[in-house]
């Protein structure tokens, strides 16, 4: 097989088995089996392969002796909140970064993603992402970017397995409105505000959802 080929082939089962664990489709312990991912995927083992391999690298999947790949456990508690308190001021820097070198097609485009989100699409986290991705991206500073990416990564895996409420969905949408109107107005203050604001609201849900799988019984 051509080698630009196989590589297509390991994004594509990459991308494919990371969206599957991001969103509680295959769950924290999980194996990943070669031929049920073959079935699954319609690709071949060697692609799938080295996309399970990148993915132990991103610590969505840890390869374990015997066992083979599993879908890896989220983030402590602790490990959480220091993973946010990361984010709050990095991802901030960037969205400032990115104020001033965003184009009206990124812009139309955050537009069109923050208005799917207002609907409560049923792709609701995905686009979430995929909005903070675009800002970011727009920074150029893509090696922050990346550590940004994985930092997201890492806690993304642990909202998706403890679904938040439709307030929650309606919450983030309005702090995506605030932030696309301070990236358009080009308000330095209130972008780093209303993003770390939006950021900390994540940690919230995180909060929350922890306080329900301790709370025991009456």
């Amino acid at each position: 097989m051509d080698n630009n080929a196989s590589s297509m082939k390991s994004l594509v089962a990459y991308e494919k088995i990371r969206d599957m664990i991001l969103t509680g489709v295959k769950l924290p312990g999980t194996r990943l089996v070669l031929s049920d991912l073959e079935t699954e995927l319609g690709i071949g083992r060697g692609p799938i392969r080295e996309a399970l391999m990148r993915l132990d690298r991103s610590g969505l999947v840890k390869n374990i002796p015997y066992k083979g790949a599993v879908v890896a456990s989220p983030p402590s508690r602790k490990e959480i909140g220091i993973i946010f308190d990361i984010r709050v001021e990095l991802e901030a820097q960037l969205a400032v970064e990115a104020m001033n070198n965003i184009s009206p097609d990124q812009i139309a485009k955050l537009e069109d993603l923050h208005g799917r989100m207002a609907s409560v699409d049923a792709d609701f986290y995905a686009l979430d992402r995929e909005f903070h991705s675009i800002i970011y991206e727009a920074s150029n500073l893509p090696h922050l970017c990346t550590i940004v990416h994985k930092l997201i990564e890492s806690v993304e895996a642990f909202l998706n397995l403890y679904r938040q409420e439709i307030t929650d969905c309606h919450k983030f949408s309005f702090e995506h409105g605030q932030i696309l109107e301070a990236i358009k107005e080009k308000d330095e203050e209130r972008v780093r505000t209303v993003l770390k604001n939006n950021i900390r609201s994540g940690l919230e849900v995180v909060e929350r959802s922890f306080s329900r799988l301790v709370r025991k019984p009456v």
